[in-house]
């Protein structure tokens, strides 16, 4: 059991935001717990447990945590060829902070169903500006890339995409989302299927990601049309510790 602290959320939240991985309800929970807040004074912490490991999670219901997402993590089999012909939009990567700017306020009004934007303790506002400092994270990373869907029609930004390379001929999804104004409009899909073609020609054969249970929206994209397959389902449990 250890502790991970997350660097952007601190900054976001102006006090510590720490992650425990490796939960194990046959340690000493109370005495981890007194040592890190002792040593970094947290306002959000938060662990993932396996959806199967029912004990571990009424553990760390006992300690005062809470039930926050449901999350699934999914793979897909890359394989070219997703239907993008046709359509007038053209799939960007992003290297320059002039074209980033659009990306970063569609990262800051997109997303609604992360377990910041719907936690009652919290909100849209912290959410916003989260995302937006890991798509800038994104763009300032070797390992990571930042596109823009686009209509060369008016150089409009449609939809974002982030992803990271995990080396060999795989990579992690990060972030996507559409404008609001095109959100319902089989922008999504599309947005995906750019995505895919694009490492497909980058040599990509297979990728993975994780989302929340409570996006429908997206888990109709990628399960109901693009292709992805369960993996792993997730509790994630947050504590907050107020001053």
């Amino acid at each position: 059991m250890y502790l991970e602290k997350l660097e952007i959320d601190s900054s976001i939240f102006g006090r510590s935001v720490l992650t425990i991985y490796d939960f194990s309800e046959q340690l000493d929970f109370d005495q981890f717990e007194q040592d890190y807040i002792l040593q970094y004074d947290p306002v959000y912490v938060s662990c993932k447990i396996p959806i199967e490991n029912i004990s571990e999670i009424h553990a760390l219901e006992n300690h005062g945590f809470h039930f926050v997402e449901f999350q699934i993590k999914s793979t897909i089999k890359i394989k070219g060829n997703y239907p993008t012909a046709g359509f007038p939009y053209i799939f960007e990567r992003i290297d320059t902070e002039e074209k980033l700017e659009p990306v970063l306020d569609i990262a800051k009004s997109t997303f609604e169903y992360d377990r910041f934007t719907i936690d009652p303790l919290l909100g849209k506002e912290i959410s916003g500006e989260r995302y937006k400092q890991y798509v800038l994270k994104s763009f300032q990373s070797a390992d990571e890339r930042v596109y823009r869907l686009y209509n060369p029609s008016g150089n409009e930004t449609l939809a974002i995409k982030t992803h990271k390379y995990l080396g060999g001929n795989e990579v992690l999804f990060l972030l996507g989302g559409v404008h609001p104004k095109y959100k319902n409009t089989g922008i999504g899909a599309l947005n995906g299927y750019y995505e895919l073609n694009e490492l497909y020609k980058n040599g990509i054969k297979r990728g993975y990601t994780h989302i929340s249970g409570a996006n429908y929206p997206v888990f109709n994209i990628e399960f109901g049309k693009i292709g992805f397959k369960i993996i792993a389902a997730f509790v994630v449990m947050r504590k907050i510790y107020l001053k």
